[in-house]
C-alpha cells in the first residue's frame, strides 16, 4: 500500500494549484481561513487568570472532513502562508488534527507557488514557530481586551446604551485620527497670497525666467514690477549638469497598496485580493502557476538567482549597457521583520505580454506592476542632461533651465514622471555677460494651499511611516474604518463623518492610548519582540490592560455618578430652551438632542451626510443645517397638497403630509445632456450625494456638485459647485475651463 501524504493550506485557490503541481503524491485540502478564534459574543480572556483566552473551533464540519483526510496519513504537510497567521492557523490545525499523533506534522514555507519551490520546499520542511504563535495570539487578545471593553463604554456615552455597536479598534482608531487630525489642519488654515513672476524672452526660440524667491508682500511686488520695466537684463551664469534617476526599490507591501492606488486606482483592499489571487495560482496552458511571490513582507531582500535572473533577461532583451553595473540591493528600514522576499514575479520569463491573454484585466495591470518594478531594479541609472541659466533683473535673481534624456536606462522598462523642466525651450546661445531683450513681465497670483486629506494610499503610507499595524493588516485598516461609517471617501480622499469625528474625540479624552501612534507603534515592536523570542506574552498584556484599566474605571466612575462624561456640544441652540444641541447616535445613525436631557427631551434629525466645520470647544452645524433645510414649494404630483422636506437615511426628499408620495428634491436646473429632463438630488451608497437627470434610466447625466445655472460660456454645460475645484462648467470643453 503507498504512503499518503496530505497537504494543508487555507485558501481553496491555493489548493487547486498545489494538486496541479504534485499529482497523485499529495492529497491538498484547505482550512478555509482560520479554523480557531475567540467566542464572538463574549470577551473570551479571563484577566484576572494571567489573560487566558478560551478558543473556540469556528467551523467544526471543516476540521470533521480534514480529520477524516489525516486519519490514515503517515505525513501531513502545513503550508498555510508564511506569516504570524499562517503560523497560527497551522498551530491550531496540528493540534486539532493531531490526535496523539503530533510527529507526523511539518511545517511548509511557500514564499513562492511555483513546481519547483514547492517540491524544493516539500523536500526540506521545518517545524513550527512558537514564537510566531505568541505573536499572533497576543495581538488578537490585544485586540479584543480594547474591542470588546472600550466599544461598549464609547456606545454607552454617545448613544445611551452599551450595545449600539460603536468599535474602538486598537488600530483602526489610531488610523481615524490620522484623517480627523487633517481635517482640523484643513479646516484651521488660512490662504495666505503671494506672487510669482515670470519674464517671457522674445528670442528664438522663446524662453521663461523664474523670480527665484517668493514674493508675499503687495508693495514689494508692485515695485519690483515698475522697475522691471526699464532694468537692464543680462546673463550672469550659464552652466550644465548630470540628473541621474535611480529605480526605486522591488515593492513591499506598503509601497505596492501605494502605487497601485496612484497609478491603477486601486483600493488597498482591492489590491491585495487580486495580489493573492497572483501569488496562489492563474491557470496558464491547462497548468496553475503562481505568478508571484508571498505579497505580505515589509522587506525588499531578494533572493541571489532571482536578481541573477533578472540581470540576464535585462542583457538579452536590451543589451548589457542597459544592466547596472553590479548587482543592486536595497536597504531595509528600520522596523522591518524581514521574514520574506521583496513582491516580485517568480519568474521574469513570464513577461506581461506572454501572460496577458490568461489574465483578467486587473491582475494584468498588477503583474505589470510589479514586473515593471521588479526588473528595473537591476537596469542602469537614467541619466538627464540640465542646462541651467541665471539672470539678472533689477538686482534680483531670475532662473531658467532645460534637461532632456540622455540615456533612458530603467525608465525604458519602468517609466517615471518628466522633469519638471524636460522639453522646455531654451536657447543655446545664452552665455554669461549676454544682454537680453526687453521681455514681458508675468505676475501670476496664488495662495498658499492646505495639506491634502489622505487618500487611502496615503493613509498607508502614513501608518507604515508611524509604525502602526503591519503589512498584513493595512488594507484592512483602510477598509474597516469605511465601512465602520467613519470615514468616507470623497473624491479619492479620505474624509471623517461626524460620527467619526466624535468617536475620535471621545477616544482622545479618556482613551488616548488608542489613537496615539506612539503607543500603538511600541505594541507593534513588542509583538515583533516575542516573536523573536524577546519578550513574553504576559508581560505585554500586562503593560496594556494596566493602563486600560484606569481609564475604564474613570469612565465607569463618572456614569455611576449620573454625570455626562463627554458631549459632542454643537452651534445649534435647542428651539424649546436654548441650550446647546448635542450630537447623539440612533441605530447607526445621527440625531441632535438637547444638552439638558433628562429636563429637556427636544430632538432634531441630522441629514446622512451633513457637513461639518470644527470650532474651538463645538461642531459647527447651523450654516449647514439652514441651507439642508432650503428646498423648492413643489405641491404634490397625486393629491395637489405642498409637500414637505424631510432628511432620510439617503439624504433628502420631498414628502406630502396627505398621501405619503414622495418624490426627489429638484434644483430647477434642466439637464444639459437630454434637455428634456431636470437635475434632482440622488443618493448612493459609498458615493455620497449626488446630482443626476430625472429621467434615469433613459439619460444618465449626473454630476458631483449642486447645480446652479445654465453656462452662457458654452451654452452646452452647467455651471455646478465641484467639490475640489469650486464652480465650474460641466462642459469639458468649455473654455471657462481654461
Amino acid at each position: 500500500m503507498s504512503k499518503k501524504n496530505v497537504l494543508i493550506v487555507e485558501s481553496p485557490t491555493k489548493a487547486r494549484t498545489l494538486t496541479g503541481y504534485l499529482g497523485r503524491e499529495f492529497e491538498v485540502y484547505s482550512s478555509k481561513g482560520h479554523v480557531r478564534d475567540l467566542p464572538a459574543k463574549e470577551l473570551g480572556v479571563d484577566v484576572d487568570n494571567d489573560f487566558t483566552p478560551t478558543w473556540v473551533v469556528r467551523d467544526r464540519r471543516v476540521i470533521g472532513s480534514l480529520k477524516k483526510a489525516v486519519t490514515d496519513a503517515e505525513r501531513v504537510y502545513l503550508a498555510t502562508d508564511p506569516d504570524r497567521e499562517g503560523e497560527a492557523i497551522a498551530f491550531d490545525l496540528a493540534e486539532l488534527l493531531g490526535n496523539g499523533r503530533g510527529d507526523r506534522f511539518a511545517r511548509v514555507l511557500l514564499h513562492e507557488i511555483t513546481a519547483d519551490a514547492v517540491r524544493s520546499a516539500l523536500r526540506s520542511p521545518g517545524k513550527l514557530d512558537p514564537h510566531k504563535v505568541e505573536a499572533q495570539r497576543t495581538r488578537r487578545i490585544l485586540d479584543r481586551l480594547v474591542g470588546y471593553q472600550v466599544s461598549p463604554v464609547l456606545s454607552l456615552v454617545l448613544a445611551g446604551r452599551r450595545f449600539e455597536g460603536l468599535s474602538a479598534g486598537r488600530v483602526q482608531s489610531v488610523a481615524l485620527r490620522f484623517i480627523c487630525d487633517r481635517e482640523g489642519e484643513i479646516q484651521r488654515f488660512v490662504p495666505q497670497p503671494f506672487w510669482e513672476v515670470r519674464l517671457l524672452f522674445p528670442t528664438q526660440p522663446e524662453f521663461t525666467a523664474e523670480l527665484s524667491e517668493r514674493i508675499t508682500d503687495r508693495s514689494e511686488l508692485d515695485s519690483l514690477h515698475e522697475v522691471l520695466t526699464e532694468a537692464q537684463i543680462r546673463v550672469t551664469g550659464v552652466a550644465e549638469e548630470d540628473v541621474k534617476r535611480r529605480p526605486s526599490p522591488p515593492l513591499i507591501t506598503s509601497t505596492l497598496q501605494q502605487t497601485a492606488g496612484a497609478e491603477l486606482g486601486f483600493s488597498p483592499r482591492r489590491t491585495m485580493q487580486v495580489a493573492q489571487g497572483l501569488y496562489e495560482g492563474v491557470e496558464i496552458e491547462g497548468k496553475a502557476v503562481g505568478l508571484i511571490t508571498y505579497m505580505r513582507t515589509d522587506s525588499t531582500r531578494v533572493s541571489d538567482a532571482a536578481v541573477s535572473e533578472a540581470r540576464d533577461f535585462v542583457r538579452k532583451q536590451y543589451g548589457k549597457d542597459y544592466a547596472s553595473p553590479r548587482p543592486r540591493r536595497f536597504k531595509n528600514k528600520r522596523r522591518s521583520q524581514d521574514a520574506h522576499e521583496a513582491i516580485r514575479p517568480t519568474t521574469v520569463a513570464l513577461t506581461p505580454e506572454e501572460v496577458r491573454r490568461y489574465l483578467k484585466p486587473e491582475q494584468l495591470k498588477l503583474y505589470e506592476l510589479i514586473w515593471r518594478r521588479f526588473v528595473a531594479t537591476q537596469m542602469a541609472d537614467g541619466l538627464w542632461r540640465r542646462r541651467k541659466v541665471e539672470i539678472e533683473a533689477a538686482g534680483r535673481s531670475f532662473r531658467a533651465s532645460s534637461s532632456w534624456v540622455v540615456f533612458p536606462g530603467f525608465t525604458s522598462v519602468c517609466p517615471v514622471s518628466s522633469l519638471e523642466d524636460e522639453g522646455l525651450p531654451l536657447p543655446d546661445s545664452l552665455s554669461p555677460g549676454q544682454s537680453l531683450p526687453h521681455p514681458e513681465v508675468d505676475v501670476r497670483e496664488k495662495h498658499t494651499e492646505p495639506p491634502g486629506r489622505f487618500t487611502e494610499s496615503g493613509l498607508v503610507r502614513k501608518l507604515e511611516r508611524e509604525g502602526v499595524g503591519r503589512p498584513s493588516t493595512y488594507a484592512q485598516i483602510v477598509s474597516v474604518v469605511q465601512e465602520r461609517g467613519y470615514v468616507r471617501r470623497e473624491g479619492g480622499s479620505l474624509r471623517p463623518t461626524l460620527l467619526g469625528q466624535a468617536v475620535s474625540s471621545f477616544l482622545e479624552e479618556y482613551f488616548p492610548e488608542t489613537v496615539e501612534e506612539g503607543f500603538t507603534a511600541r505594541m507593534e515592536e513588542k509583538l515583533d519582540s516575542i516573536q523573536e523570542g524577546q519578550a513574553a506574552r504576559l508581560d505585554v498584556l500586562r503593560e496594556l490592560y494596566s493602563r486600560l484599566e484606569r481609564r475604564l474605571e474613570k469612565v465607569e466612575d463618572v456614569l455611576a455618578g449620573g454625570e455626562k462624561p463627554f458631549q459632542v456640544l454643537t452651534d445649534v441652540d435647542c428651539e424649546k430652551c436654548g441650550a446647546p444641541m448635542t450630537v447623539r447616535v440612533w441605530k447607526g445613525g445621527l440625531y441632535l438632542g438637547c444638552s439638558n436631557y433628562p429636563s429637556c427631551r427636544s430632538t432634531r434629525n441630522l441629514p446622512p451626510t451633513v457637513p461639518f466645520g470644527l470650532g474651538e470647544d463645538r461642531i459647527e452645524l447651523a450654516e449647514a443645517l439652514a441651507q439642508a433645510d432650503e428646498a423648492p414649494h413643489i405641491q404634490c404630483p397625486a393629491c395637489g397638497q405642498p409637500m414637505d422636506l424631510r432628511h432620510g437615511r439617503y439624504g433628502r426628499y420631498m414628502s406630502c403630509p396627505n398621501c405619503r408620495q414622495t418624490s426627489p428634491v429638484y434644483t430647477g436646473v434642466a439637464c444639459p445632456s437630454c434637455g428634456a429632463g431636470e437635475l434632482v438630488e440622488r443618493f448612493a451608497k459609498g458615493r455620497g450625494p449626488f446630482y443626476g437627470c430625472d429621467q434615469y434610466p433613459s439619460c444618465k447625466f449626473t454630476l458631483p456638485g449642486q447645480p446652479a445655472e445654465p453656462c452662457s460660456s458654452c451654452e452646452k454645460g452647467v455651471l455646478y459647485e465641484a467639490p475640489r475645484h469650486g464652480r465650474r462648467c460641466s462642459n469639458k470643453r468649455c473654455p471657462s475651463r481654461g
